[in-house]
């Protein structure tokens, strides 16, 4: 007990003075903070590394994407004067020209101009791509896991068909038939032929969440069986489409770049990165080393940023993960 001196009043005014009375030592109140799943993802997301050096590396090319035909708009009508005409084109220089990537071949086409145009319609193409994928799959997979019987059957027979079937031939018989040039009918081609593996994923899932405790009460109170999918399963089986839909984004990417490549993707006139490399194949002979290589690491960089930004996120959004 503290000493108190007889011309000294000592007031205790709360259970904590009393404490502190007493013991010597404050009292001090402990609150637990508690987090939903979504915010234990981004505190386990945030510890991973690689994960945040592979996001800001991808969404550095989004922004790039975004503002980089805004900023340099690529003119295909543009002509070099003729006292500047170079048959094999320029290397990347500062000065006295500004073409820190070079230019083309013939018509000299800057290539960081192409570059940055390429970059935008390529990360359009493929996002959404993935998002109508990503809709067509779930919606596919999620009927077929919970509902089952004789429209599971038909569902996975039809999605076991066209996985036994190459996918990139199926895309290039597609963009003969249906027209290939304009970039939103290449989008759709890849939507409508990349959501197999989406919908065999979310079926395993639903399968694995029909048997809980909390579908079975959802039945028994009379709630439908759309209801069910879409308000109880789906935010259940969010981490594993979420996951997938990322790295669905590098593979579009590279089978954009592939088919355009080819010559069956979109107009040979329009900068994508699959074009850009598809127009230097011929100038790689006679030196021209460098049309090619700006727009390669531009996939290199939007492919391992999205790899690097998936691995994370699976890690983040694993249940079982240690917080």
């Amino acid at each position: 007990m503290a000493d108190v001196d007889d011309h000294q009043a000592l007031i205790v005014d709360s259970p904590a003075a009393l404490e502190e009375v007493l013991t010597g030592h404050p009292d001090y109140d402990v609150q637990l903070e508690s987090l939903n799943q979504w915010q234990l993802s981004w505190r386990r997301f945030k510890r991973h590394r690689m994960a945040l050096f592979g996001a800001s590396l991808f969404f550095t090319m989004v922004a790039v994407g975004i503002l980089g035909p805004i900023v340099m708009p690529f003119n295909k009508n543009a002509l070099v004067p003729l006292d500047q005409v170079v048959n094999n084109g320029r290397p990347p220089m500062i000065y006295p020209y500004f073409h820190p990537f070079g230019e083309t071949q013939q018509l000299q086409y800057d290539v960081f101009t192409l570059v940055v145009n390429g970059i935008g319609l390529s990360l359009l193409i493929s996002v959404g791509a993935t998002v109508i994928s990503t809709i067509i799959g779930t919606i596919v997979g999620s009927l077929s896991g919970y509902i089952g019987g004789w429209l599971d059957t038909i569902l996975m027979r039809i999605v076991d068909a066209l996985l036994a079937l190459p996918l990139i031939y199926l895309i290039l018989i597609a963009s003969e038939f249906l027209g290939s040039g304009n970039w939103f009918t290449v989008m759709l081609i890849f939507a409508l032929l990349g959501w197999l593996q989406t919908s065999r994923l979310v079926r395993s899932v639903m399968l694995s969440l029909r048997e809980a405790d909390y579908v079975d009460a959802a039945r028994v109170v009379g709630v439908g069986r759309m209801r069910i999918i879409f308000r109880h399963l789906l935010p259940n089986a969010m981490s594993p489409i979420i996951v997938v839909s990322t790295l669905s984004v590098a593979g579009f990417i590279i089978t954009e770049a592939f088919v355009s490549f080819l010559g069956f993707g979109v107009d040979p006139s329009t900068p994508t990165l699959g074009n850009i490399l598809s127009g230097a194949q011929e100038a790689i002979g006679a030196g021209n080393w460098w049309w090619a290589v700006f727009p390669g690491l531009a996939i290199v960089v939007i492919v391992l940023g999205i790899n690097f930004m998936g691995d994370g996120l699976q890690d983040a959004l694993d249940p079982r993960a240690k917080v």
